[in-house]
């Protein structure tokens, strides 16, 4: 477990801030070109990691992150409240889900002064809610997004193919894995032995399955 000083042997007071990194991907397969969003609820711009953190104070909210020995899945929320309608271009106008979220914590000294970070959570973007709020002649919005960690996001990941020639030469024309597959799907083996058909009907060990396909003497 990761050891963070600033925490370490109970201090009567830990001042501390969240910073959250958003990379959006603009362009599917090419993870150059991105889009990246910084907000913290620092009240001064902060620089880490070679990353500038736009300070947004008590405007920036962030859930809870679990933490725990083993990995395990979780799932937590950033939201950014009393924001004017030219921010909400960025979930509105990009691909905000698949994007990558980090959030890290950084502790102060008594003279406010950052002395150390700690990430807490790595994820993607799985969804977002906007929340309008209309006082007299001003609209201000809340812009909330959800994220899973990775482990949440690869137990509902669906990969495969399907055993036919269509489906792997999808990926590659000249791919003949599955040439061959129309032949023998209908095939009965007993493998160790040359496979042997039986036409007719009646008798032992001959004939047709329930299909009317021929099965191995």
């Amino acid at each position: 477990m990761e050891n963070i000083p600033a925490v370490a042997n109970s201090p009567p007071q830990v001042n501390n801030a969240e910073f959250v990194k958003i990379t959006i991907y603009n362009e599917y397969g090419n993870t150059a070109n991105t889009t990246v969003f910084t907000a913290s609820s620092s009240y001064q711009d902060e620089t880490f990691d070679s990353t500038t953190f736009l300070a947004a104070g008590g405007l920036l909210s962030v859930g809870g992150q679990q933490k725990d020995i083993r990995i395990t899945s979780a799932d937590t929320t950033v939201g950014l409240s009393g924001i004017p309608n030219t921010v909400i271009s960025l979930v509105l106008d990009s691909k905000i889900r698949g994007s990558k979220l980090e959030i890290w914590r950084g502790f102060y000294n008594d003279n406010g002064i950052l002395t150390s970070t700690a990430k807490r959570f790595t994820g993607i973007i799985t969804s977002y809610n906007i929340e309008e709020d209309r006082q007299d002649l001003e609209d201000t919005f809340t812009v909330a997004v959800s994220a899973s960690n990775y482990k949440t996001v690869l137990e509902n990941r669906l990969a495969s193919r399907r055993t036919n020639p269509e489906s792997w030469q999808s990926f590659n024309p000249n791919d003949s894995s599955m040439t061959n597959i129309y032949s023998i799907a209908t095939q009965t083996f007993d493998f160790g032995k040359k496979p042997k058909y039986v036409s007719g009907g009646s008798g032992g060990g001959g004939g047709t399955d329930s299909g009317g396909r021929p099965v191995l003497k």
